[in-house]
């Protein structure tokens, strides 16, 4: 099933975790197991003679950790094994002595990661599964903070920086109450001078993209806040005041009854305010238009760029969304053979509707034409009765790489679309998502889905193609090119007819022409 398994170990400040992806034939990578320990290291560096030093009690911690890990490593028979520590390690003066005892101990052999290496995975990973073209990204982890500024896909800009969300407890709020208003001033200062000290930081007027668990935490405690409609937070887009909401929420709270906030980790109850601090201090001094969340970061950096390096780049970041939609088709038990005709059929409907100037031509609205008609009903297989109400659930509530939740709620309805009714109903909890002129345009595409579906209802591929003539008298005539017998096809096409006429300004009329007929 997978051409190799790859364990990810990942020795950071505030946890250590081992993810292994399965890599398949298309070189998906696909999560098998995630587990992870919130050994907090940076709590056990202790500054001796002016050095930072891991003490034993924190050696001894990874130790344990990485020894239990090779038991969930040897029982999913990974083939590669790549151990990577960042800040907590890479800080500590002693780190030749930890990575000997490591090795000897385990027989693990650890790879220091580097300020400009950490930066860069995660970088790696968000150009791979957005499709921002201009932004800063920002990855707080326990001992440091990464921002990278890139435009048009390219790095121009990185800075790691040595704080993160544990040292910043510990600086600032030793013997302190979690929501102590001096320790969160001081903090504030402190982010916002180290942020300003960068003129790329400071007014770069970019989205933010933000990753780690950290990041992860605030969107799904505000998606709980804020009763969100969707499941997932890939692609979850936060305002300043979405960001300040739930940072009160959690200064507002007992310490005692942080662990009653859905979406927040009991292991990041007490350094989530200092890590909210600092995605608001960047937000403000960036001057964002808003913050994005990446579930994809350091881990799937690594993992992304072993891929490309070892099997050839198969893995390009200019086609996100068309791998996306790909994985979709492999991830789910579905017939997709005959897909590329009624791709074949929609696409050509919808450039003759705008050549006819009825419908507004861009690459977006093709490219999402091209990949509804992929996937169009393809929740058929748990239940064809129902193959609309499946399909939409399931792209709505899916991580998709490379969409926005509002272009990923988009996708659902084309993808699913049978009527005007049904998608009103899918609508009804997403009030405000779409203006009535964005819904009118949604139905019109929709219906060039459904009517193409139609032509090939027999499954033996019977239409060439269709040639869309507007008449003198103001309506219009579909030219429909056959090489074999169409029974099914006229009867669905005529049923269908209503769904592909409201995109005209006339009524339409359907012309059966036979080409090469065999007798």
């Amino acid at each position: 099933m997978f051409k190799e398994k790859v364990a990810i170990i990942d020795i950071g400040s505030n946890s250590i975790r081992l993810v292994i992806y399965g890599i398949d034939e298309e070189y998906n990578f696909v999560e098998l197991q995630n587990v992870k320990t919130p050994a907090r290291l940076s709590e056990n560096i202790q500054m001796i003679n002016e050095q930072a030093i891991l003490d034993q009690t924190g050696i001894d911690k990874l130790i344990s950790a990485l020894d239990s890990f090779k038991y969930v490593i040897e029982s999913y028979q990974a083939d590669t094994v790549i151990p990577k520590a960042t800040a907590a390690i890479r800080q500590s003066a002693n780190q030749a002595s930890i990575i000997e005892q490591v090795e000897q101990a385990t027989g693990i052999r650890i790879q220091l990661v580097s300020e400009q290496e950490e930066a860069l995975y995660g970088l790696y990973a968000v150009l791979h599964s957005t499709t921002i073209e201009d932004a800063v990204t920002i990855d707080i982890g326990g001992g440091s903070c990464e921002i990278t500024l890139y435009e048009k896909k390219e790095l121009k800009h990185y800075k790691s920086f040595p704080f993160g969300a544990v040292s910043l407890r510990k600086d600032f709020f030793t013997d302190k109450a979690h929501n102590d208003p001096e320790a969160m001033e001081a903090v504030r200062k402190f982010v916002r001078k180290q942020f300003k000290a960068f003129p790329w930081i400071k007014k770069a007027k970019l989205p933010i993209i933000a990753i780690g668990g950290s990041a992860r935490n605030v969107a799904n405690v505000h998606q709980r806040l804020v009763h969100y409609p969707l499941a997932g937070i890939h692609g979850y887009g936060m305002t300043d005041d979405a960001i300040d909401m739930t940072l009160q929420t959690f200064v507002t709270t007992e310490a005692s009854k942080l662990g009653d906030i859905d979406g927040l980790s009991s292991d990041r109850q007490d350094i989530i305010i200092p890590a909210t601090i600092v995605f608001q201090e960047l937000y403000n001094v960036v001057k964002a238009s808003f913050l994005a969340i990446s579930t994809q970061g350091l881990r799937e950096g690594i993992v992304l760029k072993y891929i490309n390096e070892k099997y050839n780049t198969p893995i390009d970041m200019s086609l996100i969304r068309a791998r996306t939609i790909r994985g979709i088709g492999h991830l789910f038990p579905v017939d997709t053979s005959r897909n590329y005709l009624r791709i074949n059929y929609a696409l050509s409907l919808y450039q003759q509707l705008c050549e006819l100037n009825l419908l507004p031509y861009s690459y977006e609205y093709h490219e999402e034409i091209e990949f509804a008609a992929y996937l169009y009903h393809f929740g058929s297989f748990i239940d064809v009765e129902a193959d609309s109400q499946h399909t939409f659930y399931l792209l709505s509530n899916m991580n998709l790489s490379g969409y926005s939740h509002r272009k990923r709620l988009r996708l659902a309805l084309l993808s699913s679309y049978r009527n005007r009714s049904l998608q009103n109903q899918y609508l009804e909890i997403f009030p405000g998502w779409f203006t009535e002129e964005e819904q009118l345009l949604l139905q019109k595409l929709g219906g060039i889905l459904k009517f193409s579906q139609a032509l090939n209802d027999s499954q033996t591929d019977p239409i060439d193609s269709l040639e869309l003539v507007a008449l003198d008298d103001g309506n219009y005539r579909l030219d429909i090119y056959h090489h074999k017998p169409i029974i099914a096809e006229k009867y669905r096409a005529q049923r269908h007819l209503k769904h592909l006429e409201r995109a005209l300004d006339g009524q339409l009329s359907l012309n059966f022409i036979a080409i090469n007929q065999p007798a």
